[in-house]
């Protein structure tokens, strides 16, 4: 009877119209996208998507990207003031067939990460091999600036 109860519990939390606040903006249906619904789990998976590995090797960046399925016209990347943006589009979903189950989703992504280091766009090349986008980005060194530390000097009396 206790297992029932907590069912029962559960089942009327996801009947609640608080509930579906949560999930779905009520002006325009779209799924809530910012930090304040972080634990909601339909926005905290977006967070999430594409999965990626930056990492430095000699005067290279390197950015690996798991994009499974894309094709590099289904792809944009931009680079502006160290930010680099990648936006793209999942399209799993056929038309004209009879789905008995869909889990990957129809959905647009934005990615955008801060770059530890000024890069030198000329020489940034990327390649899509096995569901990995690569971009290599060489480092400006001239760029990068070391901010000189003073320190007081105590005067002598």
């Amino acid at each position: 009877m206790d297992k029932l109860k907590k069912w029962l519990d559960l089942a009327q939390q996801y009947q609640s119209d608080q509930f579906w606040k949560q999930i779905f903006d009520e002006k325009n249906g779209k799924i809530i996208e910012n930090n304040a619904t972080a634990s909601n789990p339909f926005t905290a998976a977006q967070e999430y998507i594409p999965k990626c590995d930056l990492y430095e090797s000699m005067d290279e960046l390197i950015l690996e990207v798991e994009i499974p399925g894309l094709k590099k016209e289904d792809i944009q990347i931009s680079i502006n003031h160290q930010i680099l943006t990648i936006t793209g589009e999942f399209k799993s979903f056929k038309t004209n067939y009879k789905y008995f189950l869909k889990e990957r989703a129809n959905r647009k992504f934005k990615k955008e990460l801060t770059l530890p280091f000024p890069i030198l766009l000329n020489s940034t090349r990327s390649e899509l091999s096995s569901g990995i986008l690569m971009i290599k980005m060489q480092i400006n060194r001239d760029e990068i600036e070391n901010v000189p530390i003073y320190f007081d000097n105590p005067t002598s009396e």
